[in-house]
């Protein structure tokens, strides 16, 4: 057992500062972790995270105890908190932006593709169109076609041409121009 089992047995249990408390014990940040289980051990008085959280468990003064040292601190508590939402929110903005640079890339190349000269501007769309055929007759050439397979042939076409489409008429988050 480990210091996020008392955390979570706080937050499920107990509401106002010692709910906070266990907010803590279940984040990511050490610091955060740290000063939940300091507040925690001085408590119950034990370091070993079982024998808290059965102290917890078993013994009411021990909460009351740990709701008048969570209120002492309530505003380290408080900028923990927050340092742990801080970085919880840059991590899903990084995953945003990430995944936004990763579509702009795809759509630049779809376009630099269109605007190549000579052959090249007809590869991608050669190589959707063949690979369309090869899905059409595939189906009609087997009793039974394999649905992976099928889908093999059918993916580039249909993401080539879904990519076009995405790109050329900004349909991304169902966005509608005016």
């Amino acid at each position: 057992m480990n210091w996020s089992d008392v955390g979570g047995f706080l937050s499920e249990n107990k509401t106002g500062v010692a709910g906070l408390v266990g907010s803590l014990l279940t984040g990511n940040v050490v610091g955060a972790v740290s000063a939940g289980a300091s507040m925690v051990a001085q408590a119950t008085g034990t370091t070993n995270p079982d024998k808290a959280l059965a102290t917890l468990q078993n013994d009411p003064e021990a909460m009351v105890r740990l709701e008048e040292i969570a209120a002492a601190r309530e505003a380290e508590v408080n900028r923990h908190l927050e340092s742990t939402l801080k970085i919880e929110l840059e991590h899903k903005q990084v995953e945003f932006e990430d995944a936004q640079r990763s579509h702009s890339e795809t759509q630049q190349t779809i376009r630099n593709g269109d605007n190549a000269e000579g052959a090249v501007k007809y590869v991608r769309p050669l190589h959707a169109t063949a690979s369309l055929i090869a899905g059409i007759v595939y189906v009609f050439i087997t009793e039974s076609a394999d649905l992976t397979i099928l889908g093999a042939f059918l993916t580039l076409p249909t993401a080539y041409a879904g990519l076009r489409e995405i790109g050329k008429r900004n349909l991304l988050a169902f966005n509608k121009k005016n």
